[in-house]
């Protein structure tokens, strides 16, 4: 893949991982503020 692919994607993906994040994790009864949910974003595109 392409660094310009690369990009392209995270720029996709990772605003929808978060979005996704917010909205499930209150139906679980976990609450985060923004920051925290962006840390685990990012603690989770490390991991992948």
């Amino acid at each position: 893949m392409s660094l310009v692919e690369s990009v392209a994607k995270f720029a996709v993906d990772f605003p929808l991982a978060i979005a996704t994040e917010m909205v499930v994790y209150p139906m679980s009864g976990l609450e985060a503020a923004l920051h925290r949910h962006v840390t685990i974003g990012f603690a989770f595109l490390g991991e992948s």
